[in-house]
């Protein structure tokens, strides 16, 4: 895809980052248990009952925290895995998924002895290392990135605890996102976005593939409910934060960009009209996206006034929760719980 001068530097709207909107965002409960080991990824779960908890990474393992009266929170169980920076957790019915870039393959735990207890119901040997997983709930389909031979793995869950590999595609890539049968594949250093069609998840098949301009590491990408928009990361310093119009796949258009004072965003993912952004050194930013051409920044959470540079602080969010709560990963200080108000 081709980007005119005119439309990059009269059209994108890059908002300034606006001070003091900690109000909005209130603290209420952390816990670092683990600070000599460091963490990685996080994700939520919602058992049958309605008690929250958080699946924290850690780099030797799997902390399940059971955060429903925060501040009053408590770790339920912790399972090992091997030694790994990088770590991914997604959840499918009652069971979690994790990956790590290490080796040991794809662990699968059972969380249906919550609140009591988790165990580990089985680990897929398949392949060895991913670093970034996406499961479609609707319809119990995994995606595990992979390797130069299989750049995106695709997995039925039908049986959950032994998930079968039916296909693969694409490029060398980082992350994947999918919703209403398009997966959204960012693709690294290609500096690309590949979309594909997966209505079929034994014979996916590219629809689309467009172009970053001046693009860096192409990191993480993220739709709107409608799949009308999206938000794309790239894990390089100075690289903004970009929102597109994705409505018309033959027609992509980038309508605007956003960073925070630390110039290297990580990951971000919506829920409702807000983009829930772990920002490394800016913590926590929370953008009003519901006019996609301007963002608006509404609440950011930092450990320090000082928003330090390079790879520290806030790793992975989490803003899915029905009850309001986000939760955040900090690669030094463990797990911050949030309640965001979005009205």
């Amino acid at each position: 895809m081709k980007f005119s001068a005119i439309i990059l530097a009269a059209l994108i709207s890059v908002p300034t980052v606006a001070n003091n909107l900690s109000e909005r965002l209130e603290p209420i409960g952390s816990m670092n248990k683990y600070a000599s080991a460091e963490y990685n990824d996080i994700w939520g779960y919602t058992d049958s009952e309605g008690r929250e908890y958080a699946l924290l990474g850690v780099k030797n393992g799997t902390s399940i925290i059971e955060i429903t009266n925060a501040p009053d929170i408590r770790e339920i169980d912790f399972i090992p895995s091997n030694r790994s920076i990088w770590k991914d957790i997604k959840t499918y019915g009652h069971y979690a998924y994790i990956v790590n870039e290490s080796g040991g393959g794809m662990q699968i735990l059972d969380l249906s002895g919550l609140p009591e207890r988790v165990e580990l119901a089985n680990t897929y040997t398949g392949f060895s290392t991913s670093h970034n997983l996406f499961i479609d709930v609707e319809r119990g389909i995994l995606f595990a990135e992979g390797n130069h031979a299989q750049p995106v793995r695709v997995f039925t869950l039908e049986d959950p605890i032994n998930p079968v590999q039916v296909s693969s595609l694409g490029v060398e890539c980082h992350d994947i996102m999918g919703q209403d049968n398009l997966l959204y594949v960012s693709e690294g250093g290609h500096g690309t976005i590949g979309v594909f069609d997966y209505t079929d998840p034994a014979n996916p098949q590219l629809v689309k593939r467009f172009g970053i301009p001046r693009s860096g590491y192409v990191h993480n990408a993220w739709l709107t409910e409608d799949g009308n928009t999206l938000m794309t990361t790239e894990e390089t310093p100075g690289k903004t934060m970009k929102i597109w119009d994705v409505s018309d796949l033959e027609n992509v258009r980038l309508l605007s960009e956003y960073l925070a004072p630390s110039q290297l965003a990580h990951n971000t993912h919506i829920k409702g009209n807000y983009a829930y952004i772990s920002h490394y050194g800016s913590g926590l930013r929370i953008v009003d996206i519901s006019n996609p051409e301007q963002p608006t920044e509404v609440a950011y959470h930092t450990k320090t006034d000082a928003n330090p540079n390079g790879f520290v602080s806030a790793w992975g969010a989490f803003p899915f929760f029905d009850s309001g709560k986000v939760l955040i990963s900090d690669i030094e200080d463990g797990l911050f719980i949030y309640n965001f108000p979005t009205e």
